[in-house]
């Protein structure tokens, strides 16, 4: 597991790549020393040679902090994680105890809804299952999570993590309120059923699976009074309740431009002092999700510069890429489609390599970057990747398959990319009136190439922030990070959030 001394040395074997000591950080009580931005692996999927190479690069360059979740494109994100860090381990360019490996526990969907359903449908139900939603429930009952560890740990091929969150257990709150469940009632059971998982963690850390946990929630922020609202001085005294010496060491909760509860709302201590402040008071290490990606009037808001690509440049890519993606789903329907097992739907597999179809009219069809960008990474991609590995593992010998494969990946990343160049052109517009925002109340700024840079360079100067978690799926993301991670702090950026807020509400 990670060291306080190896990740210190980490840091000073790349001492050539000029990461200033502002953004090198003590991640809480652990001692290890982690970079102020990590790599979010959200949104990576197991067969991307494209996000592979980018956690690569990103390793490679300072970020030492990966995040990650047994639900994260279907487990995909963890067995990219695992794959690409024993190739890393193998070649010696990156030692295990260097690296901070951070996992998340609770979501039951996708191959974790097949399992649940299946069981109860033997008479072995997982227990205290919340139903919040048809293809979304929840768990953090002892028997899920101990299910959940073993397949996290067996993805990463790893014998242990550094950090294993409980991921979003308000679930069961927002499931409550759903019901009509009275409030007082709703909140008693959930801290119940935490603490029951902090038992659990505790042997957990006692077997060596886990160096420390805590819990990544959206309702860390919120008001004291919200329903789904959880306390972080609550959570911190179950765990003392369960051990004196205990190792709930770490939260998340989302922090943005947009979204600045975790240093303005004081919802501790009886309304007298913040998330942020409880945590520094306490050594809990902290991390930031969706630092880019702000909920705001009613829908999410990408914080970041967009490219700008003429339109006539525009409509001659699209032209030509779908007519690359269409001959090969046209060869696909050829020479493939039939040697599919009868068994199984070929429809499905038809309508799924038929993108050049289904999206003719992407660049008009969609309302903006954020909409298009959602159905693009929710539905689009992972259903495509998800039919690809089932098939590069039925035809793992097949030479010809495996070059459509491989051509199919690669003209399919060119063709979203020339839709989502449309919808950059729009989105570009709102990120400049962002970004001279921020420039008049923070001058310092102005010499920061980008908006996401400057995002990123106002969250980790805010005092308690310990490590921003992006999105790095391309490598010219971990490139604009390296660039904010070499930016020198921003003077009291609290203030600077403050007085954001009162410009933008």
């Amino acid at each position: 597991m990670a060291t306080s001394e190896a990740t210190e040395n980490y840091f000073k074997r790349l001492a050539h790549k000029n990461i200033p000591a502002n953004s090198i950080r003590t991640f809480g009580k652990t001692g290890i020393a982690v970079s102020s931005i990590g790599f979010g692996g959200y949104r990576i999927h197991r067969d991307s040679i494209e996000n592979a190479k980018a956690l690569r690069y990103a390793l490679l360059n300072g970020f030492n902090l990966i995040d990650t979740s047994s639900n994260y494109t279907d487990g995909g994100s963890e067995m990219l994680i695992g794959n690409l860090l024993q190739e890393m381990f193998d070649r010696q360019e990156l030692s295990r105890d260097e690296v901070v490996v951070v996992s998340k526990v609770g979501y039951v969907q996708g191959q974790n809804m097949q399992l649940a359903q299946k069981n109860e449908a033997n008479g072995r139900p997982f227990p205290e299952m919340v139903k919040y939603m048809e293809g979304c429930w929840h768990c953090i009952h002892p028997q899920f999570l101990q299910d959940q560890l073993s397949r996290s740990l067996d993805r990463l091929q790893l014998t242990h993590l550094d950090a294993y969150l409980l991921h979003n257990p308000e679930y069961f709150l927002s499931h409550a309120r759903k019901n009509n469940t009275d409030q007082q009632t709703a909140q008693a059971e959930y801290y119940r059923r935490v603490k029951v998982a902090f038992e659990w963690m505790e042997e957990k850390v006692a077997e060596g699976k886990i160096k420390a946990y805590g819990i990544s929630s959206n309702t860390f922020p919120l008001p004291a009074a919200d329903f789904e609202f959880t306390s972080l001085e609550k959570t911190i005294e179950l765990a003392n309740d369960v051990a004196a010496d205990n190792t709930f060491q770490v939260i998340q909760f989302p922090f943005n431009l947009f979204e600045t509860g975790a240093c303005l709302e004081k919802n501790q201590a009886g309304g007298s002092k913040t998330l942020l402040q409880i945590a520094q008071e306490n050594k809990i290490a902290t991390l930031v999700n969706r630092p880019l990606n702000a909920m705001h009037d009613g829908g999410m808001l990408r914080l970041a510069s967009f490219r700008e690509t003429k339109t006539e440049i525009i409509e001659r890519e699209f032209g030509e890429r779908k007519k690359s993606i269409s001959e090969l789903e046209k060869r696909f329907k050829k020479e493939f489609l039939a040697k599919i097992p009868d068994e199984l739907p070929k429809e499905n597999f038809e309508r799924v390599f038929s993108v050049s179809e289904q999206l003719s009219n992407a660049l008009n069809a969609f309302q903006n970057w954020q909409h298009w960008d959602q159905v693009k990474q929710n539905n689009v991609v992972p259903q495509i990747f998800s039919y690809l590995h089932f098939l590069n593992e039925k035809w793992l010998d097949n030479s010809k398959w495996k070059q459509w494969s491989e051509s199919y990946v690669r003209d399919l990343g060119d063709f979203l990319d020339t839709i989502t160049k449309q919808y950059e052109n729009q989105a570009q517009e709102r990120s400049k009136e962002i970004s001279g925002e921020l420039d008049k109340l923070a001058p310092d700024l102005k010499t920061t190439e980008t908006l996401s840079q400057k995002n990123l360079q106002v969250l980790t100067s805010v005092p308690g922030i310990n490590c921003v978690l992006l999105g790095m799926r391309r490598t010219r993301y971990v490139e604009d990070a390296f660039a904010a991670l070499t930016q020198p702090a921003i003077s009291q950026a609290e203030k600077l959030l403050s007085d954001f807020d009162k410009k933008s509400s």
